[in-house]
């Protein structure tokens, strides 16, 4: 088991890039994944045993956003969001690549995030989105057949 700083260095960029994919916006991506990571310490000795600990921080961080949505459509303060995310200035990427990403249906591109962006294998990934491995494997192989659509479209326009 390495120690839980070790974890986070190494984990850290890639999840924080797959997470930004997946809910579309910087600073709730950090603010998720600080919360995480958080958590992750202070339950370190399960948590650094786990099989998938990446997979751990990631599925934490996703829960931590669908609940935080729940918790908003219960007050009646869901605003409309809008079709661009917020802008990706701290995030090293290609503007058009994020646009083809996020043109995504969302699971698809949660799962390109986490298997591309955060390098997890596909029992991670599974693990991390409670979803089968196969399930995975169909996600990835339609969200980067798609990719390659709108990305070889958009180098084609005049």
């Amino acid at each position: 088991m390495e120690d839980f700083e070790s974890f986070y260095r190494s984990s850290r960029d890639g999840c924080f890039r797959a997470l930004f994919v997946t809910v579309r916006d910087v600073h709730e991506a950090d603010d998720l994944l600080a919360e995480s990571y958080a958590r992750a310490l202070a339950r370190w000795d399960d948590v650094g045993s786990h099989p998938a600990p990446k997979a751990w921080i990631i599925r934490t961080a996703l829960n931590l956003h669908r609940d935080r949505w729940r918790r908003m459509a219960r007050h009646r303060r869901l605003r409309t969001l809008s079709t661009e995310p917020s802008p990706a200035q701290d995030v090293d990427a290609d503007p058009e690549v994020l646009r083809a990403l996020f043109g995504l249906p969302g699971r698809q591109r949660q799962v390109v995030a986490l298997r591309v962006l955060a390098q997890m294998d596909t029992e991670e990934t599974a693990i991390a989105l409670g979803i089968a491995p196969g399930t995975v494997t169909t996600h990835l192989h339609r969200g980067l057949s798609a990719l390659r659509e709108q990305l070889t479209a958009r180098k084609e326009a005049p």
